[in-house]
Order: C-alpha cells, then structure tokens, then sequence
C-alpha cells in the first residue's frame, strides 16, 4: 500500500480544509448527475388522418411514453425512458409489439416542422438521421452504416391495425459497427407499474462527441406514441480538473505552513 503524501496529510488533517474540500466535491457529483427532462411534446407524422392530431395512439395504459430523463456522468450518458409500454411477450398482445431501439445523433437535432406543430410533418423520410443506435433486443450500442426498420417494416394499413405510419423509425435493421461497453436495463419495464426502461450509453463510444445538443428518439415498435428532443452536453475541461488538483495542493501546502508556525 503507498503511503499518502505528507502534504495531502496536512491538508486532510486541517478539519476546515476537509470540509471544503469535500464540498467541493459533493458539487461537482451532484452537478454531473442532475437530470435533464425531455418532455414528450414530439408527435410525429401519420398517415391515419383520423389520429393526425394526437401525441398518442390506443391505450395510455399500454402505450404511454411520458418523458426521458437524461443525466451524464464522466464516463456515461443515461437514458431513462419513461412509459407504460412493456412488449408483447410479457403482456397479452395480439399485435406483436416489441421494444423499439434508443436512437441518437452527436451533432444535434433537426426535425421536420416545429414544436408548435409537434413535429407532425416529421417521419423516417425528411428527420433527424442518427448516427448511432443502441439495439435494445441485442443490448448493444452501433454506429456506422446500420439500417433502420420504420413502422410501415412490422405492420400493414390493410390489415385495419392503428399504428403510427408516417413512417417512423423504431428499430435498427441491419449492420453498424458494435460498440462495447453500454447497457440496457428492462427489469423495471412493465404497464401501469411506473414503468421505465433504462439506458446506459458508454460516452467513449459516441465517437467525435463534443460539446452541444445529443438528440435522442425512443418508440415502440407501433410508434403508436414515439419521443424526440435533444439534451445539452457539454465535455468535461481538462482545465477545470487541472485547476481543481492544483487547488487542493495548494491548501495543503498552506496547512503545512499554519501546523508548522
């Protein structure tokens, strides 16, 4: 075991300069872990006229996404998606619907139209095109020249099933290159229940990640209610923590000269 530096000893000794320094400390966590709320104000084009102006489609006990919650740490971003939803093979559904893939773009978010219109002339065709996806049945993270599958890819309009068909984006398809080291956590999914699905996206695998908006998209695979909005991120300062260390040296040093008066 190495032995702690005298000076840092000195430092940690002094009670007041313990308590600042721990301060300090306990502020930039919790300034890393505050959350950012994306609210779901995106609806989507469809092209049943008949839902063309609602956010969601069938039941909200089944259907409902309420909002992301999205916090960074040094190494991860966190994607919590709200909602009811929860697939089909862990609920009585005749249709078949699974989980959508969490979708993300590094260099921000363009949809079609206006968040006065909720986006509702936005669909797979004319939005955002995401550069990375994490696959959620794999439980992968991809980059690359994957495809995606839209909603028009698992249901037909003849077959008289309502889904959101302008089409929308729900799944990676096919190819991409594998990223390691995020995660997907389904323990707490499940309808009516404060359901949620949990996201952990390793940052270092977000390659060319810099300071600015990440646009994230979650839906299922009916995109009967889908979500998009963007979140600001900003890469932590080399600087900063440089400053930080040389500051924590310096009031060490300085206790050592108070013990040793």
């Amino acid at each position: 075991m190495h032995e702690v530096p005298a000076v840092m000893r000195s430092c940690f000794e002094n009670q007041f300069v313990k308590q600042v320094v721990l301060s300090v400390i306990g502020l930039m966590v919790c300034g890393q872990a505050s959350a950012t709320i994306i609210d779901d104000d995106y609806w989507g084009a469809d092209g049943f006229a008949n839902y063309a102006d609602r956010d969601r489609i069938g039941k909200q006990e089944y259907y409902e996404v309420f909002n992301m919650e999205v916090t960074f740490t040094d190494l991860f971003m966190n994607v919590k998606v709200n909602t009811n939803f929860v697939n089909s093979a862990a609920t009585p559904n005749p249709h078949g619907v699974d989980y959508g893939d969490l979708f993300i773009s590094i260099n921000g978010w363009n949809p079609t139209g206006s968040a006065t219109d909720h986006y509702r002339t936005d669909n797979a065709n004319n939005g955002e095109k995401w550069e990375y996806v994490f696959d959620t049945s794999e439980g992968a993270l991809y980059g690359g020249g994957f495809t995606i599958l839209n909603s028009n890819d698992f249901f037909d309009p003849a077959d008289n099933i309502y889904f959101r068909n302008g089409p929308q984006e729900v799944q990676r398809g096919t190819g991409g290159d594998q990223k390691n080291g995020s995660s997907v956590n389904l323990a707490s999914a499940g309808a009516n229940n404060g359901g949620f699905i949990e996201y952990n996206i390793l940052l270092s695998g977000l390659g060319g990640l810099t300071t600015g908006d990440i646009g994230l998209r979650w839906a299922m695979t009916c995109a009967n209610d889908t979500i998009e909005g963007a979140v600001r991120y900003s890469v932590p300062e080399p600087a900063t923590i440089l400053m930080f260390g040389l500051g924590l040296l310096g009031l060490g040093i300085t206790a050592r000269r108070q013990q040793s008066k």
